[in-house]
């Protein structure tokens, strides 16, 4: 098919050839199929970039049905990363996993605060004295996969409670991001650089950095184990900046390693995160 530089450079498909938008369409993975049919099996390399994608910037949410749960992955990328989000919906569109080959774009509103640090700004609920006082636009990506039964294991594995809730007050329990300890299983070459794309970063003259925020410190020391185990990297953990925020580091040293492992799963926006070993 012919390249459409509309989406992005490297685009190697034509989104006006209604053939290719309808022929991957089944009942199975049709939009309107209900969660309960949705049942799997999933490929191993599916399921690869969707639990290392857990550990980045993919986030899980619990769907409550009639008979059974379900659950429902979904991403953001800002503008900067259009072309990865683009090739990511074109992946998980074409294995049938979500109903457009595109990515959703829309504008995305936040309010600021006077006080970061006693207003809870993802509930919209602030303390007196700690009034909104401002609205910051930006303009994001979205990709929402189906809903399946068959995600329930994932959600279960990444999320715990941590926090009950208080009876009389509008305080929710609070969800904590764990890592599963089978991550090694699915830790691959192409996970691996499905991560690095998504939260990874690379300064000249070092490693690369890969934001682990969402983690604990011991969280974070056991995907640094695994990685040195695995792949023989060599790794640590630094803090990030941030009180009980933590970042991954691969060395300088295990660079050569690393672009041989992940190199080949790379889009070429990305490479600039392995410039210098690819």
């Amino acid at each position: 098919m012919m390249a459409n530089n509309d989406f992005w450079p490297n685009c190697k498909y034509d989104f006006y050839t209604v053939k290719y938008l309808t022929s991957v369409m089944i009942p199975f993975n049709k939009a309107r199929t209900k969660a309960k049919l949705r049942i799997g099996p999933h490929n191993k390399e599916v399921l690869d970039v969707l639990i290392c994608g857990m550990l980045g910037d993919f986030w899980a949410d619990k769907i409550p049905g009639n008979l059974l749960n379900s659950t429902r992955i979904q991403i953001e990328q800002s503008i900067s990363n259009a072309a990865y989000i683009h090739y990511l919906s074109l992946y998980f569109y074409e294995l049938g996993y979500c109903a457009r080959p595109i990515p959703t774009f829309f504008k995305k509103t936040e309010f600021k605060a006077s006080n970061l640090s006693s207003t809870n700004t993802s509930s919209g609920y602030s303390e007196p004295g700690n009034e909104k006082v401002g609205i910051e636009n930006r303009f994001n990506y979205r990709l929402t996969l189906f809903t399946f039964t068959s995600f329930n294991w994932i959600y279960d594995s990444f999320y715990t409670i941590g926090g009950a809730k208080v009876k009389g007050s509008s305080c929710k329990a609070t969800l904590i991001k764990k890592v599963p300890l089978f991550i090694s299983e699915y830790l691959t070459p192409k996970g691996l650089a499905n991560w690095i794309m998504q939260d990874g970063s690379h300064q000249k003259g070092q490693g690369v950095f890969i934001a682990t925020n969402s983690f604990t410190y011991e969280d974070c020391k056991f995907l640094a184990l695994t990685l040195t185990q695995k792949y023989q990297l060599k790794t640590s953990v630094v803090n990030s900046g941030k009180p009980n925020q933590w970042r991954l580091t691969i060395f300088k040293e295990s660079m050569p390693r690393l672009a041989e492992l992940v190199g080949p799963h790379f889009i070429p926006e990305m490479e600039y995160k392995l410039k210098g070993y690819l």
